[in-house]
């Protein structure tokens, strides 16, 4: 009896052993289960946050460069109100000068007075150079609605048609901007030219 109790609890013994065996085996899986999903979704989270970052610095890097630009362009173009009015004290340098007369500037008793305003006027341009404020030329060029104000044609037999040929009022830029198109009259085609042309095609439409 005694050899049978014992050869029955050695069975049980060993039942318990493998009993237990599978259910370590088990557990390790499922840890192992949980530890795979933890670890996939902690790559997960790492790719989102590497994305977050370099969006980050994507931003961080226009802003910068917005902020650098809105700077230069203050730098730039701030004084644009101050230029506008500026200018026409050039208007009037100038309209004091077309005003005076050749038999004036002969004159030797207002001479002096008649070169202190060239001087003046010379040095007023000069200074708007050093600020970034350019005349436009006009005068035998090409209108350009960018550049040009339209005030008026003129007919014109040896002038390419849509030439400047008069200067109401110069018109200046401050660096690249418009800052004051020029007031201009150009030229167009004279009506004798216009009735030559009219004859020919005329002619030419019968033949």
């Amino acid at each position: 009896m005694e050899e049978e109790k014992k050869y029955e609890d050695q069975v049980q013994q060993e039942e318990d052993v493998k009993e237990n065996q599978e259910t370590t085996e088990t557990d390790v899986d499922k840890n192992s289960d949980i530890n795979e999903d933890e670890i996939q979704k902690l790559k997960e989270e790492i790719e989102s946050l590497k994305d977050q970052r370099l969006r980050a610095i994507a931003e961080l890097e226009n802003f910068r460069k917005r902020a650098e630009k809105d700077q230069s362009d203050a730098l730039k173009y701030g004084i644009a109100n101050f230029a506008k009015e500026i200018i026409n004290i050039g208007d009037n340098i100038e309209r004091a000068k077309s005003s005076i007369s050749e038999e004036v500037r002969s004159n030797e008793s207002i001479k002096s007075v008649v070169d202190g305003l060239d001087l003046i006027a010379q040095s007023t341009m000069a200074t708007f150079e050093k600020i970034g404020i350019k005349k436009i030329e006009s005068i035998n060029q090409k209108f350009d609605h960018n550049l040009h104000q339209a005030m008026m044609e003129i007919e014109k037999k040896d002038c390419e048609p849509g030439t400047i040929v008069q200067e109401l009022i110069p018109g200046y830029t401050l660096h690249d901007r418009l800052l004051r198109p020029a007031m201009v009259g150009v030229s167009k085609k004279s009506q004798e030219n216009q009735d030559d042309k009219a004859i020919k095609e005329e002619e030419k439409s019968e033949n």
